[in-house]
């Protein structure tokens, strides 16, 4: 059985520490391949160096590199980014969107960043990785403002409107730790709805840790997720960990085995 991590940001300063260990985790784990993703400038290089030392290794790393609405970009990374999606060996671009919650950037601050990462990805013919928090329906219908795009909604926690939105825009939705605490029912019921060729397994790392988890996360624990994941889709273990290693490996053309 092989399981797909397709959002980690392995580049976090926070796994600096524990990244050789974590990553053999991962592998004693059942993962085989992780997106390793990159949302601030400083955080690309560091990926692509992790990417190179995993080549030929397990689990397989492939990267993606974006601007997250949440952080102060150096002067010059948008203009920059182009080069290190074309050279770095980037499957995606990402992770980029809309983040409406208490203490952000302004709409239109965050629309400069967002807008030209979207065209990148599709000028590419790549998929992006988009954030969205209080932003769902804001970001959907820029979305459907460029025909052509695909990509995934990661850590999806919106209604099951947006849900179904964005499915009919082509986009994936990732699922993660959120699912796993008890108190999450609404979730839970959306995601038991979702079609199962439209999810994505993630684990955040080193955030969202699945309920009963210590902090920092990590993708061995996609274990977790995947477990109540197949429960609430109602199929097996093994039956969830092979759909999702699909869906994740047709999105992102990753690996090419």
């Amino acid at each position: 059985m092989r399981l797909y991590d397709s959002h980690g940001h392995l580049a976090d300063r926070r796994l600096a520490s524990v990244r050789t260990d974590m990553l053999l985790r991962a592998r004693r784990a059942g993962v085989g391949a992780i997106i390793g993703v990159a949302a601030q400038a400083r955080d690309w290089p560091v990926l692509l160096r992790q990417s190179r030392h995993q080549s030929r290794r397990i689990p397989s790393l492939a990267v993606a590199y974006g601007l997250h609405p949440w952080f102060d970009h150096p002067a010059g990374a948008l203009e920059r980014l182009p080069v290190w999606i074309e050279r770095g060996g980037a499957v995606a671009v990402g992770e980029c969107g809309l983040d409406f919650g208490p203490g952000g950037a302004a709409r239109e601050a965050q629309e400069a960043l967002l807008l030209p990462q979207l065209r990148l990805a599709r000028e590419q013919n790549l998929p992006v990785i988009l954030h969205a928090h209080k932003s769902e329906d804001v970001l959907a219908m820029h979305l459907g403002r460029l025909p052509g795009l695909r990509g995934v909604v990661h850590g999806f926690h919106g209604s099951a409107q947006q849900a179904q939105r964005f499915l009919a825009l082509g986009f994936h939705l990732g699922i993660g730790g959120a699912i796993t605490p008890p108190r999450a029912t609404r979730l839970r019921a959306l995601v038991a709805a979702l079609p199962p060729g439209r999810i994505l397994l993630e684990s955040d790392a080193p955030d969202q840790a699945p309920h009963g988890r210590a902090a920092p996360n990590e993708p061995a624990f996609v274990v977790d997720t995947l477990a109540l994941l197949a429960e609430l889709q109602g199929v097996s273990v093994e039956a969830m960990a092979a759909i999702t290693w699909q869906n994740a490996a047709s999105l992102f053309h990753f690996p090419r085995d």
